[in-house]
């Protein structure tokens, strides 16, 4: 009679998936660039690049005009979103992530 304990075990599993999940968004919420990588999308009309959204949150950031920010600094926040943030953030409702054009937006249940 091991059925009810492998339902607890599966149930306790999910909850753990689903804890983690969860904080995995959490955090990257904490993150500013996460929150101004969200911002941006929410006030743009629609696909936006992620260079320009990469160049944005580290003018953010640095408090510098966007002209005045190095290409290499912005690739590099630029790779990290690609290979991190976006997918995740994507994965999980947030945002509408599309590696092959390059283009984020923020999903359409995700304003409300």
């Amino acid at each position: 009679m091991t059925h009810g304990a492998d339902e607890t075990a599966v149930v306790d599993r999910r909850e753990t998936d689903t804890d983690a999940r969860a904080e995995r968004i959490a955090d990257a919420l904490e993150d500013p660039h996460c929150r101004y990588l969200l911002r941006y999308l929410r006030d743009a009309d629609g696909p936006t690049s992620v260079s320009e959204v990469a160049t944005y949150v580290v003018a953010q950031i640095t408090d510098t005009d966007p002209d005045d920010i190095s290409p290499d600094v912005a690739e590099r926040v630029q790779t990290w979103f690609y290979h991190g943030q976006l997918p995740m953030l994507d994965d999980h409702g947030v945002i509408e992530f599309d590696p092959d054009s390059g283009t984020v937006r923020l999903a359409d249940d995700a304003t409300a």
